[in-house]
């Protein structure tokens, strides 16, 4: 997309050029004139802008945000596969209830997943990771002081729900705001 900047908020002090001054909306004084230089972008895309922009401090901590999100997910399985055993002992299992409790997150994930893009697209793609986020954070402190069976399976569905609202728009977002050398890298974890 291409996206016209008739005038963008980038102020640095020092000087305005004179024929800058149609850029602002409002008539500066002398001493305005003097202390402050705007630079006009002018006609360019997203993805130039990117690039001259680099990654930031904020695209770092996002990427690697959205990383520890999908590792996550993945230590998450792996847990229950390695405390499964105890837990089909502890609560008297058979071995049909062990498989639903495993593989209700990643089933909860997958119905959720759907609902990410429409929302994303009314809410933004950083709210509904920060949701995500958060809601798998909260539903896994949870999962550690349950004392039944049913409490266990319904909270891992609500955690896969979070799972599905949250890594789909992370990742996707983590290869959008980084520059185009670093987009594979970023979308990678």
């Amino acid at each position: 997309y291409t996206i016209k900047f008739e005038f963008l908020g980038m102020v640095r002090k020092n000087k305005l050029k004179a024929d800058e001054t149609s850029a602002l909306k409002k008539d500066f004084n002398k001493e305005d004139k003097e202390s402050y230089e705007v630079l006009k972008v002018g006609h360019q895309n997203i993805n130039q802008l990117l690039e001259e922009a680099g990654c930031g401090v904020g695209t770092i901590l996002y990427t690697l945000g959205t990383f520890l999100l999908c590792c996550l997910h993945g230590s998450e399985v792996v847990m229950l596969t390695i405390v499964g055993p105890v837990v089909k002992c502890h609560w008297n299992l058979d071995s049909f209830s062990l498989s639903v409790l495993q593989m209700s997150c990643n089933f909860a994930m997958m119905c959720s997943s759907g609902l990410t893009s429409p929302l994303g697209d009314r809410f933004g793609r950083r709210p509904m990771s920060l949701i995500g986020a958060i809601g798998v954070t909260i539903s896994g402190i949870l999962c550690a002081f349950t004392k039944a069976y049913w409490q266990f399976l319904a909270l891992r569905l609500v955690m896969g729900i979070f799972f599905g609202l949250g890594i789909p728009p992370a990742v996707v977002l983590s290869g959008e705001i980084p520059p185009k050398r670093y987009r594979a890298l970023a979308m990678s974890g």
